[in-house]
C-alpha cells in the first residue's frame, strides 16, 4: 500500500504529540497531514484533506468521536478509535471487530493496529459485505433509541433485527446462532462472548457458557441444581449452578 494519510483527532494537545512522535518514529509509511483538538475543527480537516486513516478520541468535551462519525453519510476514511475509558462504547467497537487503541498504548500496539489496517485495505475490494465501521455506527445508533435494533453482519450483508424480537443466542464455536420470537434463527461469525458484551445493557443475560437469554422473553423458571428459563419460544434453557444466584437476582428485576 502507499502512504498512508493521517490525521489525529484528540482535544488533548500532549496526546497529539505523543501519538505523532511514535508515527514519525517507529511507524513508517505514515504521513500526519493533520491534527484537530474538536468535531468542528475535525470535519473541516477531513473535508478538506480527505485522510485515509483518522486516529479518533472517543472522549472530548461538547461532542465526541461518534458524534464527529455521525455527521456523514458514508465514511470514506477508516478509523483506529483512541481511548481511555473501558465503558459501553468500548464494548460496541469489539463486537464490530474495529480497531481501538486503549490510553496509554505502546509502539507495538500502535503497530499492530496500523498493519491489521494495511490488511483491511488490501482486502476491501474482495469483500462486498458492509463496513465493520458501517456495522458499528448503526448499532450505536439504534442501540439507544427506544425501539432498539441490531445489525447483524452476514456473509449476504446486514439484516438489522429488533432486540426485543432476540429470545436467546447460543454458541457454536466462534459463531453465535440467534433464535427470534417468529422461530427463525440465524447464525452470525461473532462468539457469544462479544453478543453477551453488546447486550448485556439491554437485559440479556449469560445464563450458561453457551447461553445467552433476553430476559425479557424469560416466562418462567425452573427449580435445579441451577435450574432452567422456559422461554417464550417453549425452549428450556438451562442455567449453570454457579451463575444461578447472579440470574435470580437479575431475573427479579423483572
Amino acid at each position: 500500500m502507499s502512504e498512508i494519510k493521517a490525521i489525529i483527532v484528540d482535544d488533548e494537545q500532549h496526546c497529539i504529540e505523543a501519538l505523532q512522535t511514535m508515527l514519525l518514529k517507529k511507524c513508517p509509511g505514515v504521513n500526519v497531514i493533520g491534527a484537530a483538538q474538536s468535531v468542528k475543527e475535525a470535519r473541516e480537516m477531513i473535508d478538506e484533506m480527505q485522510p485515509d486513516l483518522v486516529f479518533l478520541d472517543v472522549e472530548m468535551p461538547h461532542q465526541n468521536g461518534f458524534d464527529l462519525l455521525r455527521q456523514y453519510e458514508r465514511v470514506t476514511f477508516d478509523v483506529i478509535f483512541t481511548t481511555a475509558y473501558e465503558q459501553y462504547a468500548l464494548k460496541a467497537i469489539k463486537f464490530n471487530a474495529l480497531d481501538y487503541l486503549l490510553k496509554p498504548f505502546s509502539v507495538k500496539e500502535l503497530q499492530d493496529a496500523l498493519e491489521k489496517f494495511r490488511e483491511k485495505q488490501a482486502n476491501k475490494s474482495k469483500d462486498p459485505a458492509a463496513s465493520p465501521l458501517e456495522v458499528f455506527l448503526q448499532n450505536m445508533k439504534t442501540l439507544q433509541q427506544t425501539h432498539k435494533k441490531i445489525a447483524l453482519p452476514t456473509i449476504n450483508g446486514l439484516v438489522f433485527m429488533s432486540v426485543q424480537n432476540i429470545v436467546r443466542c447460543e454458541s457454536t464455536g466462534n459463531y453465535t446462532k440467534i433464535f427470534f420470537t417468529d422461530k427463525k434463527n440465524l447464525m452470525v461469525s461473532r462468539p457469544l462472548k462479544e453478543f453477551e458484551e453488546l447486550l448485556t445493557d439491554v437485559d440479556f443475560f449469560r445464563v450458561h457458557n453457551s447461553h445467552l437469554i433476553n430476559l425479557q422473553q424469560m416466562q418462567s423458571y425452573i427449580q435445579g441444581e441451577g435450574g432452567f428459563a422456559l422461554m417464550s419460544d417453549g425452549t428450556q434453557v438451562e442455567v449453570s449452578r454457579r451463575r444461578k444466584a447472579e440470574f435470580l437476582k437479575k431475573a427479579m428485576q423483572f
